[in-house]
């Protein structure tokens, strides 16, 4: 499958890998990557790398936390799976969490994780206008 990117998306995702280990400190070990030419940054354990994640996420489209529990407690490493309106994946991670942010075209897309045997999906459009934040929270019991 061949994704078009504009310039402009490319060149924030290689300021952003130029930039952030500099701008996080040497105790932070988020790490933006790429896969499949989607940037993606994935952290925010620890309040350090969630100061670190929250600065940056305006540069992102999507931004997906993950939570648990009544008091929303942070989970990671959790699977997901970003799908586009053809059901298509075009993003995968198998240990994502507590906090994803995600540089994705404008489009629809379906996010899918699993935490604990519950899945839960959501669907988003990006509009490039503004980032868009998800929340995935499980309240309920696994399922057996």
């Amino acid at each position: 499958m061949k994704i078009q990117i504009p310039l402009r998306t490319v060149l924030l995702g290689a300021s952003l890998l130029v930039a952030l280990p500099f701008a996080a400190s040497a105790q932070d070990a988020i790490i933006a990557e790429t896969i499949t030419a989607t940037t993606y940054v994935n952290g925010g354990i620890g309040e350090s790398e969630q100061a670190t994640m929250r600065r940056i996420a305006k540069e992102f489209p999507l931004r997906i936390t993950f939570s648990a529990q009544k008091d929303g407690e942070f989970v990671a490493d959790v699977p997901v799976v970003i799908a586009d309106a053809h059901g298509n994946p075009v993003f995968e991670l198998s240990k994502a969490g507590p906090m994803l942010y995600v540089m994705l075209p404008n489009g629809k897309y379906k996010v899918s994780s699993r935490f604990k045997g519950l899945t839960e999906t959501q669907e988003i459009t990006l509009t490039g206008k503004e980032g868009k934040d998800l929340y995935f929270h499980w309240k309920g019991k696994p399922r057996t």
